[in-house]
Order: C-alpha cells, then structure tokens, then sequence
C-alpha cells in the first residue's frame, strides 16, 4: 500500500480508472461485496509501478477484491 499518496493524487488515480463509480472525495465509503468491510478511498491500497497502470486492491488484508466488487455503501442516517 502506498500511504505517501497525497489526497489529490490518489482522488485523481480513483476518477481516472474507477469505470463503475464516480468518486468526489478520498473521504467516500465503499462496500466490499467479497470481505463485507467498509473503507473510503484513502484505504485503498493503489500499486504504481513506472511505465504501469496503477493497480487497485481492497484494503482489508487478504482480499483481493478491485472496482467490480466494491458498492456504494447502504446507509441509513
């Protein structure tokens, strides 16, 4: 997981690649339909390799989960 990621550049990688959902802000939920967790998009481990598209993972250890599996969360407020 890249932590060094600046809130704007990591916004910018979500808008760029995400191509199910819009994101707004690093600070929005999403549901995990494989390991049923919630994160925001600061959570999300991004994986940059030079010369690579960046690489998105769930943030829950062990689950392998990418944009398909991840729902805009069911809150009732």
């Amino acid at each position: 997981m890249d932590t060094a990621l600046p809130d704007s550049r990591r916004l910018k990688l979500l808008q760029t690649y995400d191509p199910l959902k819009h994101w707004w802000s690093v600070t929005e939920m999403r549901f995990c339909k494989k390991c049923e967790h919630l994160f925001t998009g600061r959570d999300i481990r991004i994986l940059e390799e030079e010369n690579e598209e960046p690489k998105f993972h769930c943030p829950t250890f062990d689950c392998e989960a990418k944009f398909e599996d991840w729902e805009y969360p069911d809150l009732h407020l």
